[in-house]
Parts: C-alpha cells; sequence; structure tokens
C-alpha cells in the first residue's frame, strides 16, 4: 500500500497519552495514505488524492447536497456518516477491488479497525453504529452518503482527466452503477459532457 510517509501513530512509540491525541495520531495516517485506485491508473503521488481529501470532500458534497436536493435527509446525521465513512482505512488501508479481498473480509478488518479507533473514546459506542449504519446502508442518509462517495470519486476522475491523467472511464462506470437518486444521476450527466474529448 503505497503512502506519502509512515503511520503517525508510530510517533508516539507507544507512550501512553490521552485517548483523544492517540486517536489524532491514528487517523492522521489518512493524510499519508493514497487513493490506491488513482495510482493503480497512473495518477503520480504528487497529484494523488489523500484517504483524508477523499473524506473531506464526501462530507461536503453531502452537506450541500442533503441542504439542496433531499430535504428528507437529516443532514447533520448524514454528515456525520460521511465523515466516518473512510475511518478503518487509517489501519486496514484504502483496498480496492484490485487487491483480491472480499467485501466480508474488508468488511471485518475495517469494523476492528473501527472499533480499535473510537472504542476508546467516550462516545465510541455511537461512532460504531453509525459506522455500521453506512456499511449496511440502513438509512435514507446512509445510503445517500454511499452514492455521494461515489459521485466524488466521479468528480475527481473529471478533474484528474482534465490535468492529463488519461481516460479514466472506468471510474465514471462505477459512479453509474451506484447511483440511484435522479439528482444525482443528473449530476453525473452533466459531469459525464464536461469530460475532455
Amino acid at each position: 500500500m503505497q503512502t506519502k510517509a509512515s503511520p503517525p501513530i508510530a510517533l508516539l512509540k507507544g507512550r501512553a497519552t490521552h485517548p483523544l491525541i492517540e486517536t489524532y495520531f491514528e487517523l492522521n495516517h489518512l493524510k499519508q495514505l493514497f487513493r490506491q485506485g488513482w495510482l493503480r491508473v497512473g495518477v503520480s503521488p504528487e497529484r494523488c488524492e489523500s484517504v483524508a481529501e477523499h473524506s473531506l470532500f464526501v462530507a461536503l458534497l453531502t452537506l450541500f447536497l442533503a441542504d439542496t436536493h433531499f430535504p428528507q435527509a437529516d443532514a447533520a446525521r448524514a454528515v456525520r456518516l460521511a465523515l466516518l465513512h473512510d475511518l478503518g482505512e487509517a489501519y486496514v488501508g484504502d483496498l480496492t477491488p484490485h487487491d483480491g479481498v472480499g467485501q466480508e473480509d474488508k468488511h471485518a478488518r475495517e469494523r476492528r479497525a473501527m472499533e480499535q479507533l473510537v472504542g476508546k473514546l467516550p462516545r465510541g459506542a455511537e461512532y460504531l453504529a453509525l459506522w455500521d449504519e453506512y456499511e449496511r446502508g440502513a438509512s435514507f442518509e446512509a445510503r445517500l452518503v454511499k452514492q455521494v462517495d461515489r459521485l466524488e470519486m466521479g468528480l475527481q476522475a473529471c478533474v484528474y482527466e482534465h490535468q492529463g491523467m488519461g481516460d479514466l472511464s472506468e471510474f465514471f462506470a462505477s459512479v453509474d452503477r451506484a447511483l440511484e437518486a435522479p439528482a444525482l444521476r443528473a449530476l453525473l450527466a452533466e459531469l459525464e459532457a464536461l469530460r475532455p474529448d
């Protein structure tokens, strides 16, 4: 798994510290962890987004879309789900379908990582329950965030194509398969029209 640097938790060298500080150092690895799918198709490390960058944009898109296109959504809950959805990757890494890890195994690894990451925090059980809700797609908000997660990938693919990273049609196809909400499908159609020739 290609990263910018080693996991920052190693900097604590096993020292006992406040749980929030420890969690920060663990989660800081998301800033170091490249989105592996982009590297696989030739996006250079200098231009490749990190998991933390992706997660921030998923949360922002979720906020904006919930506020403007999905009045039935609890926007605050959706943003919380978006902020939590990739945290397990701090320990598991950014596994892609090309890594040969099955969905059940990936889920089990990420759940163990989530337990380790948030279990020591005062509201850790609540954060873990929200993550489980997202993973199961157990609410309207969870299903919305899953779609926004894919839409963000399409938006980033469009940016990379305009930066000369080649034809990223496989990512657009993945987004197309994931989007169900008409408002999101309309955004994808507009995005497709923006792709370079």
